[in-house]
C-alpha cells in the first residue's frame, strides 16, 4: 500500500488564479525599418572597432538615399541653416561630452594614483608599527629582567 506523502510548503494555488489575462495583441502603427549589412563577423577585439565603422559607413549610406530625397524636398535657406545649426549643435554637444569625459578621467587616474600611493603609505605604517609592537615588547622584557636581578649582593654590617 502507498502512504500520502506530506510535502510541507504552500498551497497549491486556485484554478482561477491560473489563468492567464487576456491580452490585446499589440498593433504596429509605423513600419519598422532596418538594414542589413552583409559581411563577416569580427572574430577578435581588434577588428570591433573596424567592423563599427564599416557598420555605421553602411548605414550612412543606406540612408543617404533618404537624405537626398529629403533635400529635395526641403532644400529652402531656412532647412539649409537648420541642417547647419544642427550639425554644428551636434558637434558642439559631442565636443563638449568628449571633453567632459576626458578630464574625468584624467581625475580618475590621479585619484587612482593617490589611492595607491595612500595605500603604499599605510601599509608602511603597518609594518612600522608592527616592527615597533615588537621592539617595545622586548624592551619590557629586557627592562623586567634588569630590575627583577640583584646588582649589589645584600650587604650584612654587623654592630
Amino acid at each position: 500500500m502507498n502512504k500520502p506523502v506530506i510535502i510541507s510548503g504552500e498551497a497549491s494555488e486556485t484554478d482561477s488564479e491560473d489563468e492567464a489575462p487576456k491580452k490585446e495583441p499589440l498593433i504596429v502603427t509605423a513600419p519598422i525599418q532596418g538594414a542589413v549589412i552583409t559581411g563577416e563577423d569580427s572574430e577578435s577585439e581588434n577588428e570591433n572597432d573596424a567592423s563599427i565603422c564599416s557598420a555605421v559607413s553602411a548605414l550612412n549610406e543606406v540612408s543617404s538615399p533618404i537624405k537626398k530625397e529629403n533635400c529635395d524636398k526641403y532644400d529652402s535657406l531656412l532647412h539649409q541653416k537648420l541642417r547647419e545649426c544642427n550639425g554644428k549643435l551636434h558637434h558642439d554637444i559631442e565636443c563638449f561630452c568628449q571633453n567632459v569625459i576626458g578630464e574625468n578621467g584624467k581625475n580618475l587616474i590621479s585619484i587612482d594614483q593617490q589611492l595607491i600611493k595612500s595605500q603604499l603609505t599605510l601599509q608602511n605604517a603597518v609594518t612600522s608599527l608592527k616592527s615597533l609592537g615588537a621592539n617595545s615588547l622586548s624592551i619590557k622584557n629586557k627592562l623586567h629582567s634588569l630590575l627583577s636581578a640583584q646588582f649589589i649582593p645584600n650587604i650584612k654590617v654587623s654592630k
